[in-house]
């Protein structure tokens, strides 16, 4: 039976094994649950241009913080260039076995080290915010979360997980833009068309991009960035990801250390 969509929607939960795919009414607005991270600690890795040239260092970790709470950071960095930070606050939930996203956001630094637009998800608040630097009163854009938000952000690495597994065959999330006014996207990511486990079966491809439909499918895979994250097959680690340092920034490839570019081709 081919696995069913997926749209992280706020609604009554079901069965305890659908935990994690469910938002229930009763939480914060635009709540999210999802599967804890596979394991807690940093995660040392590199930034490569798509040749395999390591550009720079780059980190992510999940650790819990003295709130209790699991704190994810990410830093992407080229030498010499421009980084990027990402920052996700998670209350764990269930006893242990899902998560809930409070917070999250980024923020990335030009060639020359100065912070560009601070993007900010309140999910408990249900607002999402985009700060210039040195903003004054009136230059922060806001915008109120609608009920029925499913963004994302920062979380992917959790988010793509049902896909991994291979319980669905495709999800929906949004995802919260300042580049150009702040609003909303509709985003979609599905397992690589031409294998959902990779050359050998221990690697799964996922590949996501802006929701336009299938008119304008065509179009999207010309003028929209490769977005791509890789994850062992068997434990759902993350592996790998590829996407712009920032909006309209250098397109990179994060690799985990002890991962080579070989292992992500098809």
């Amino acid at each position: 039976m081919r696995p069913a969509s997926l749209r992280l929607l706020p609604i009554l939960r079901v069965v305890p094994l659908a935990l994690w795919l469910l938002a229930s009414p009763a939480e914060a607005r635009s709540a999210l649950v999802l599967p804890p991270p596979t394991s807690l600690g940093p995660i040392p890795a590199g930034t490569y241009d798509d040749d395999g040239n390591r550009l720079g260092e780059a980190a992510l970790s999940y650790q819990r913080g003295d709130d209790g709470r699991i704190h994810m950071r990410a830093v992407t960095s080229m030498e010499g260039g421009p980084r990027n930070v990402l920052n996700a606050v998670f209350e764990e939930i269930d006893g242990g076995r899902a998560v809930r996203v409070l917070r999250e956001d980024s923020l990335s630094y030009d060639a020359d080290g100065k912070p560009m637009v601070l993007v900010e998800v309140d999910h408990e608040k249900g607002e999402a915010r985009c700060t210039p630097p040195g903003a004054g009163p009136g230059e922060v854009e806001a915008i109120r979360l609608p009920e029925d938000a499913r963004v994302g952000n920062t979380i992917m690495q959790l988010l793509f997980q049902p896909l991994v597994r291979g319980e669905v065959d495709r999800v929906e999330f949004q995802a919260f833009l300042c580049r150009g006014g702040a609003r909303l996207v509709n985003f979609v990511a599905v397992p690589a068309p031409h294998s959902a486990r990779g050359r050998d079966g221990s690697i799964v491809e996922i590949r996501f991009g802006p929701d336009l439909g299938s008119v304008m499918s065509w179009l999207a895979s010309v003028v929209v960035p490769k977005l791509r994250f890789w994850f062992d097959a068997e434990r759902g680690d993350y592996v790998a990801h590829r996407m712009p340092l920032f909006g309209g920034g250098p397109e990179v490839v994060v690799r985990r250390e002890g991962v080579s570019a070989g292992a992500l081709q098809p």
